[in-house]
């Protein structure tokens, strides 16, 4: 593991040490200064699990069965292809290490079309998830080009133009950039017949979005989209995940600490076997699927892991925003500093508090005329409406049983989209990537001849 992601895994590892307990201010210079900002999203609406049953939550903790999974090619050729920026921001001292974004081509040997995966909330460009579906689509013929989630702390660091992530319009932006400057640079032998873009979990929204502003723009002229599992409205699915982690965990100190300690031997275990890690879904995941056994367990590691994403980008756009939450911004943290009261602070912190102490604050400053209201709708898919439902090169995959949904949004999904959306009666959030039909659907989308869901 390089030394590059070592703040952040800092952070993971601190919380999940069996450190002693800090309140959530001690020692954080600014934390608390002055009244906290009157901007709140709304609660979410329902059950903190969605649409989720007992066999969703199993099906987002241990994922695809192995006997289920799509044929996969033997051997894939992966490069890794660090790129420099010219819109990047000044990096802040404790930073300093990712001055580069960090994404992957398989390239076939032939002409071929380029399919370009957005990863999953708070993820890199190499998850597993991510190398299911390289594997997928360069068996099918494709050139993949994966990238990492405008929410992971790399590419806040070396692509975002704000430092401040979660906006779907503004990290659309950033993505559309680098993949521009990405695929403008790649070798000549890589010839390029057609580009297609998807994602998963909040990917997949940030590819809607991305293919929107190409189609305004043109610069990449990109076919089609496939969204996969993809939330409607950020702020509503990270509210349902904020009441789960709430209702499954606690928000005190202890009650954190005890689900820490259990799962701690697991992931030193999974941190020993491999030599990279990244504190995405599946790492997290599978210590809970080794350790934890009945619903509530499951429901507060699925929380668990989305916290641990919250953690990365409170703890940046803190930083880039100078809003003092949890960083003083007249003394920021330089290397080598201790970070052991930030990770304190963070773990307590739910997404409501990163939107209406970090997002909104620095929003509302750089868009004129912007409220809170408006931050929150121009963070839904309804904002595609027209174009969802009008342009047939968008397609998504989704779950009836997918816990970052509610019945009225996947109903919108359903209505919005017809024929191009693919409904399964399983999988919870992401529990059937990779799945025969997950994957066979997905080909024929992005190739156009996806025929409808079953009648």
């Amino acid at each position: 593991m390089g030394f590059r992601h070592s703040v952040w895994i800092a952070i993971a590892a601190g919380i999940l040490g069996a450190m002693a307990i800090v309140h959530a201010d001690d020692g954080v210079p600014g934390a608390d200064d002055g009244d906290p900002a009157d901007i709140s999203p709304p609660a979410a609406h329902g059950p903190p699990t969605g649409l989720a049953d007992t066999a969703a939550l199993h099906a987002t903790v241990f994922g695809t069965p192995p006997q289920d999974v799509a044929p996969l090619p033997a051997k894939v050729p992966v490069a890794e292809i660090n790129v420099s920026l010219p819109w990047r921001l000044p990096i802040p001292d404790v930073l300093w290490f990712d001055a580069k974004l960090h994404v992957y081509l398989s390239a076939q040997r032939k002409p071929a079309p380029l399919a370009i995966i957005i990863s999953g909330t708070g993820s890199d460009a190499n998850t597993a998830k991510i190398q299911v579906l390289r594997g997928a689509l360069y068996g099918a013929g494709y050139h993949v080009l994966t990238l990492p989630s405008p929410t992971f702390p790399g590419f806040i660091v070396s692509a975002s133009s704000t430092g401040v992530a979660g906006d779907f319009q503004q990290d659309a932006h950033d993505l559309y950039g680098a993949m521009q400057e990405i695929i403008s640079h790649l070798p000549r032998k890589v010839q390029i017949t057609d580009i297609d873009v998807l994602g998963y979990s909040l990917g997949g929204a940030n590819a809607a979005f991305v293919k929107s502003i190409d189609a305004r723009e043109g610069k990449l002229k990109i076919h089609r989209a496939v969204m996969i599992n993809p939330p409607v409205s950020l702020f509503s699915s990270i509210g349902r995940l904020d009441k789960l982690f709430a209702a499954s965990i606690g928000s005190s100190d202890a009650a954190i600490e005890h689900l820490y300690r259990r799962l701690y031997a697991q992931l030193a275990n999974l941190y020993r076997a491999t030599d990279r890690v990244q504190m995405d879904e599946n790492f997290m995941l599978s210590a809970a699927a080794a350790t934890l056994k009945t619903d509530a367990e499951f429901s507060a590691a699925i929380a668990l892991t989305f916290r641990l994403d919250l953690v990365d980008m409170f703890f940046i756009g803190d930083l880039y925003a100078r809003t003092g939450v949890v960083t003083d911004p007249r003394h920021p943290p330089k290397v080598g500093d201790s970070l052991e009261n930030v990770q304190h602070a963070l773990r307590l912190k739910p997404f409501s508090e990163y939107f209406s102490k970090v997002f909104a604050p620095y929003y509302l400053k750089v868009r004129p005329g912007s409220t809170g209201a408006s931050l929150i709708a121009d963070n839904r898919l309804d904002v595609l409406a027209d174009v969802l439902h009008s342009d047939g090169d968008y397609y998504a995959q989704t779950n009836d049983d997918d816990l970052i949904l509610d019945r009225r949004e996947l109903t919108w999904l359903q209505d919005t989209l017809g024929k191009r959306i693919a409904v399964y009666n399983h999988g919870g959030h992401l529990g059937n990537l990779g799945d025969r039909q997950q994957v066979a659907d997905m080909l024929r989308m992005l190739d156009g001849s996806w025929p409808g869901p079953a009648t």
